[in-house]
């Protein structure tokens, strides 16, 4: 159980690397590409995540999977260059760091927990939903900065313990062969959802201080 375990995990790890590849990628293209095609990819990228959840083919949903990934470079070059111009370089860099601190640290605390968390996914999702649905709502009907800051701290929240949750997961071999790149996907987009709603507090809180 323990070497299955440890397999599991390290192909899991190695689907991830190759996702922040393809995210490298993603981002070089960006820098060839106008601002203009930010929107309709950010569209293209949330339809594919929602096909995801619901494709029942192995081989298309992973085809998709790696998809999500070199998009989503895309979409981050230019929101690191939103934060970039708000923020400074430096702060953007030392955010980025403090995620990786972050996320190594919540996902040692998910593998070294004893207790198996897997019912925490259905209250997870939930909250998930919730947060999607009044972001998209506050997309069309603006709300104040505060309320905003508070959004972004609860996603922060939010997908500390999915990666906590997702970690416990592998540690307690509920990943199956056939769900390793979906795991893989889920921790990139754990990491990538802490870093650029980190952003969107620190953001906020200047915005609310200034």
């Amino acid at each position: 159980m323990t070497y299955a375990k440890n397999q599991n995990l390290n192909k899991i790890l190695k689907h991830f690397a190759f996702m922040w590849l393809l995210t490298v990628v993603g981002m070089y293209i960006a820098t060839l590409l106008p601002p203009a095609v930010v929107m309709p990819l950010s569209i293209i990228t949330l339809v594919l995540l929602i096909i995801v959840c619901f494709v029942r083919s192995v081989k298309l949903a992973n085809s998709i999977m790696y998809t999500i990934p070199f998009l989503m470079g895309i979409t981050l070059f230019w929101t690191t260059q939103f934060y970039i111009a708000e923020l400074g370089e430096q702060l953007v860099l030392l955010v980025f760091v403090a995620t990786v601190a972050i996320f190594i640290v919540l996902a040692l605390i998910g593998m070294m927990m004893n207790k198996d968390i897997s019912n925490w996914g259905s209250y997870l999702f939930t909250v998930l939903i919730v947060v999607i649905v009044f972001s998209l709502v506050f997309m069309f009907f603006p709300v104040s900065n505060l309320v905003a800051l508070i959004i972004a701290g609860i996603t922060v929240l939010l997908f500390s313990l999915y990666t906590v949750y997702d970690f416990n997961k592998i540690r307690h071999n509920h990943v199956s062969d056939a769900e390793v790149v979906g795991m893989a996907l889920n921790l990139y987009l754990d990491f990538i959802n802490l870093f650029v709603n980190l952003l969107e507090v620190i953001w906020r809180l200047k915005n609310e201080f200034d």
